[in-house]
Order: C-alpha cells, then structure tokens, then sequence
C-alpha cells in the first residue's frame, strides 16, 4: 500500500480572525480509507500543484439512497464525508429498501475534492418524469455539477426522452450551466441489432411474423443466448418509431413482441408482448434464472404494422452471452446519451499507469457507444442519424470505500466498488477543481479539458488501437493535473492562484498530502 504523511506548518497568531471565516476542510489523507483513484487520475498532484480543493462547488448526486441504512453519521464522524450534506429527497420506506449507494459515491468526491459541497436526490423516483424534475431541483438549487448512477432501462434508445432532455436543459443554462456526468453502464456490448428480417414463419403465441436472425441465406427465428444460473437479467427491445410518451403525436405504428424459449425452443419461459400501435415502441422484462440449464433461445415477432427498418434489444445482467448472429452493438441510449451529458467508462484503478499498467485497460464489461438518434423531441424523423461520441472519458473503479462493495482486493479490510457507478464520481470532483480554479468554465469546456488531458486507450472490440476517440473508451482515462494545466492556459489570472497569494501572505499554511514510495 501507499503510505500518506501530512506536513503541517506554522500558522502566525494574527491569521487566527481570518481562518473562522474559511469553511472546514478535509484534510488530505483524512478519513478511514481513500479512494485509490485519486492516485490513479493524478488528482492528488493536481491538488498540490495548484492548490485547489474543489472549495465553492456544489455537486448534485442522484444514487439509490444517501441514509437508509442509517449509517451515514458514522462517516461523517470518521472524516470520509463533510458534515452539512443537502437532501432534497431520500429513498422512501424501510432500512434496507435502498444500498446508500450515494453515501459511497461522495466518499469518494470528498477524497478528490474534500472542500466540495454535496446535495443529494434519489433516482428511484416513481416515473422518468420524475427523474427529470430531480434533475432540474439540483441545478435550481445551485449545483454546478450532476451526477447519476442510476440507469432507466425502459429509457427510448433512438430519441431524447424526458430525462436526456432534462439534461440538455440544465447544462445549456446560459450563466451557471451544469456539468452531467453519467455512469456509462456495464452493459458491455450485450446488444443485438439489425433491420427486421422476414423469416415466412408465423409465430403460434402472438400471431406474427418472426424475425430471421441468420443474415445468411438460410433462417433461424431463434436466437442462442447464454445466461447463469440464479443470474437476474432485464431485456429491453426497442425499434425506430418515436415514443408517444414523449412526443404524443401517433406514436408507434408497429407492434413487436419478444420471447425466451428453453434451450430447445419449446418451452416459453418469458415474453413482453405489450400493445405497441399508439404507444411507445418498447417491450421489456426481466428474467432471473432459476432454472438448471444456462442455455436459452430469444425469438422476436412482428404482429403487426409495418416491418422496422431498425431493431435492438440490450440486455443487462452479469455474464450474458449471444452466441450466434451476435452484432456487439452499443449499450450506452438514453439520458447517458444525451448530447449534453459526458457518460464515463470504468478501468480497474490498478490497470492504470500510475499502478504500472500502460496504456490502461477498459473493463470488459464498460458500455459502449454509438446509438443513434434517429427522431427529434416532437417525433420527426432526422434526415441523417445522429451518432454521437459516447462514452467520453474513462475513470476508476475497483476503489475502497467504507462500507459498500462485495470484494476486497489490497487486504485492507475496506471493500471495494466496481461497477461504472463509481467512475462518474471521480470524473465530477476533477470537475469540481477546475471548476474552483475557473469558476467561468462551461460545462462544453470542462468536458474538453477532461477529454484533451486523457490517456487514450484502445478499444478491445475493435483489431488495431483506436487512436484518439473511440466507442470503448472514449477519449482515455483522465489525469487530473494535466486538466488543470490545460484550464491554466485558458485564463491569465484564475481566481484560485489570487487566492493562494492572499493565503501566503496571512502566513496560512496548507495541509499537503505527499506520496511515500
């Protein structure tokens, strides 16, 4: 493990006025454990170099819960989170109905930004409409940045819902726009699409036409997947029609329906067959599997209206495999999606160069981009797709926290979080030094300097390294003093340098954090 030492001055007699008036302050290194991205993303350099905290900025959390297990006071003891978090609204009903998710989130923020301030809404609200309103109180209650980690899997793919513009919204506010970080997902590419296919095969349940995956001359209205026993799998299949629940209008004028056979295709074991004609074009369900066998069969058909000229599900779920007519498409749509939000991908922070690993590695099961906006707001088909660049950074995962995660890796005791969950949080409190050491950024150039300042990565799906963006990893992993020195040669005189001159001439000495190798 790294060891931390804190280094400590002399303060003069006459400052002592002036330091009441500051806000507390973490002090680095304080606090059960810290988050190994910070070394990861340099952000502890970035720190000292220039000496900003993150002081002044408010960030909006959307997670799960903040304290509904009740423990959240204990961490605000031990010094891994700052007194004076803002609830705007926590998950209803007994302990245990939400993981508190969001108390880890902002343990590790305040590791990276520790003079930050955190406001905290749920993301199990009770529609997207709701959702939406969570984001718009955020901003309205002055945070300068967002994040969310919790994912609206019946989300339209192919159009901006109600949250993704919600999103859009807040980060083009005119004077005080707001930086959206999202989890990109972990979804990898479990994602099947192609137009419809006629298969001449009507489907005895629904009444239909089936859909022929084979691409070939041959056909086969099944579909080869592979899920593991006692697993829990959300599938949602969505097709190029807008949603009425968006933009009224006729809605859907096509109706698909999808099924789970047993592995020898007899056995209807799951399906969503809602009435689409009107609606949304959207069939979803879960699955856990509690069955013996690993194997099953998916089958799609068309009941009625006219054939899709685009269709695709994306399945969530730990260790899902398409085993045949597999397209690995992308698995990052909805508000993540949005144009102005910045979804962030996940590298274990020990497959980064600061932990020997050079270039880092994108964890397999990151989301990928490139879905395509094929309606606008009201409904009206684009004359071109619109393929936007997404993810766009990567950050770490594998992190210690103190409470929330199922496996510990350095024999530490403290467990650590995977997932792109945590990732979003890292890239939001770089945000947040830059945004004290340029209180003028626009969330466009916050999202610049992050992308410019990364590490590029490759991206494993694809055969030669992606240089510069690609749908893996976007633009590469951030480094944090490299981001603030991109912010320093966009202003002469930033507030955060004044500010460390006024300090040194009160003789106010800074607690540094320092790296004992």
């Amino acid at each position: 493990m790294k060891n931390f030492c804190r280094i400590i001055t002399s303060v003069l007699i006459t400052a002592t006025a002036s330091i009441s008036l500051l806000p507390n302050e973490k002090a680095f290194g304080v606090g059960l454990t810290t988050t190994q991205g910070d070394i990861a993303i340099r952000s502890d350099i970035a720190r000292e170099r220039f000496g900003v905290t993150g002081k002044g900025v408010l960030i909006g959390v959307i997670s799960d819960s903040y304290n509904n297990l009740g423990f959240s006071q204990l961490d605000v003891d031990s010094g891994d989170l700052p007194e004076g978090i803002r609830v705007i609204r926590d998950i209803d009903g007994p302990p245990g109905t939400g993981t508190d998710e969001g108390n880890a989130l902002m343990q590790i923020m305040y590791d990276i930004a520790p003079s930050a301030n955190f406001i905290f809404h749920t993301g199990l609200v009770e529609s997207q409409a709701e959702y939406a309103k969570a984001i718009e109180k955020l901003a309205d209650a002055g945070a300068r940045i967002i994040i969310s980690d919790v994912n609206v899997l019946r989300q339209p793919m192919f159009q901006d819902g109600l949250i993704a513009q919600a999103v859009d919204r807040v980060v083009s506010r005119p004077s005080n726009g707001v930086s959206f970080f999202a989890s990109a997902g972990n979804a990898a590419r479990q994602s099947y699409q192609s137009p419809f296919n006629s298969s001449g095969v009507i489907d005895l349940i629904s009444g239909g036409e089936l859909h022929d995956f084979d691409p070939g001359p041959g056909v086969d209205t099944f579909q080869r997947i592979t899920m593991p026993t006692g697993s829990l799998f959300s599938f949602s299949l969505q097709w190029d029609s807008p949603f009425f629940s968006v933009s009224g209008g006729a809605g859907s004028p096509n109706d698909l329906d999808i099924f789970l056979y047993d592995s020898s295709g007899t056995e209807l074991l799951a399906s969503s067959t809602e009435s689409n004609i009107g609606n949304d074009p959207l069939e979803f369900f879960d699955f856990i599997n509690e069955t013996q066998s690993t194997e099953f069969n998916l089958a799609i058909a068309l009941k009625d209206g006219p054939a899709p000229n685009l269709l695709k599900y994306v399945t969530q779920g730990l260790d899902f495999e398409i085993n045949e007519f597999n397209t690995s498409s992308s698995t990052i749509y909805g508000f993540a999606n949005a144009r102005g939000a910045l979804p962030v991908g996940a590298a274990f922070y020990l497959d980064t160069p600061e932990f020997g690993v050079e270039p880092p590695v994108i964890q397999l099961f990151s989301s990928a981009g490139g879905t395509p906006i094929l309606f606008d707001a009201n409904g009206n088909r684009l004359a071109n797709p619109e393929i936007r660049k997404k993810p766009g950074i990567v950050a770490p995962d594998g992190v210690n926290n103190t409470f929330f995660g199922f496996r510990e890796v350095e024999g530490d005791e403290f467990p650590n979080v995977f997932g792109t969950s945590v990732v979003a949080p890292h890239a939001a409190a770089v945000a947040a030094l830059l945004l004290e050491f340029n209180p003028n950024l626009s969330p466009a150039e916050i999202y610049d300097i992050l992308q410019r300042s990364a590490i590029d990565m490759d991206d494993p799906s694809t055969p030669e390294f992606d240089i510069g963006f690609d749908f893996g990893t976007g633009y590469g992993l951030i480094q944090a003093d490299r981001a603030l020195s991109l912010a320093a040669q966009r202003v002469p005189e930033p507030s955060s340098v004044l500010a460390l001159f006024l300090c040194s001439a009160l003789g106010i000495a800074f607690v540094r954090r320092c790296r004992i190798n």
